[in-house]
């Protein structure tokens, strides 16, 4: 508190006036030199040679971001494990008439595995390519949805 009863009196005797200010006549010539100034920032900058790169430069960024994740996955893969790569193709190709038909079996609906279990042999009407209307309603009900139906039926 002794300290701030000496400084008190010096600090009176300074004067009050702002210690910072602005130039005489800054204002003056102001608009001039700011429009000087942006003239010469807009010839600095330089333009765009072919908007065509400036749309291309993303793509070309994606398609090299895409092959660097492909070497950095696919080749070490390849490289260390040969067999392992191997065992996934011959899986692939391995596939023989018993999985077909297996595969074509899931996909049946209920509806149609029923008819065909009922159906011992074709008929007559379905060897010569024609169709009543409601074998093909039930076709269509069975294997076409009716997003496809409206499809077809705006085309």
């Amino acid at each position: 508190m002794n300290e701030f009863k000496k400084i008190v009196p010096e600090l009176s005797k300074l004067k009050k006036e702002q210690p910072f200010g602005v130039p005489d006549k800054y204002f003056d010539d102001f608009s001039a030199r700011l429009h000087y100034r942006l003239e010469a920032e807009k010839q600095a900058l330089p333009q765009p040679k072919n908007p065509f790169i400036r749309y291309l430069k993303p793509a070309l960024g994606l398609a090299a971001s895409f092959a660097l994740i492909f070497m950095l996955v696919y080749w070490p893969v390849k490289t260390f494990l040969p067999n392992y790569l191997a065992k996934t193709n011959t899986y692939i190709e391995s596939t023989n008439e018993d999985d077909a038909f297996l595969t074509f079996i899931e996909k049946l609906d209920e509806n149609s595995f029923f008819a065909l279990l009922q159906e011992s042999q074709p008929n007559e009407e379905t060897v010569n390519g024609d169709f009543n209307d409601e074998e093909l309603m039930s076709y269509l009900s069975s294997n076409v949805s009716d997003y496809e139906i409206y499809l077809q039926t705006e085309n």
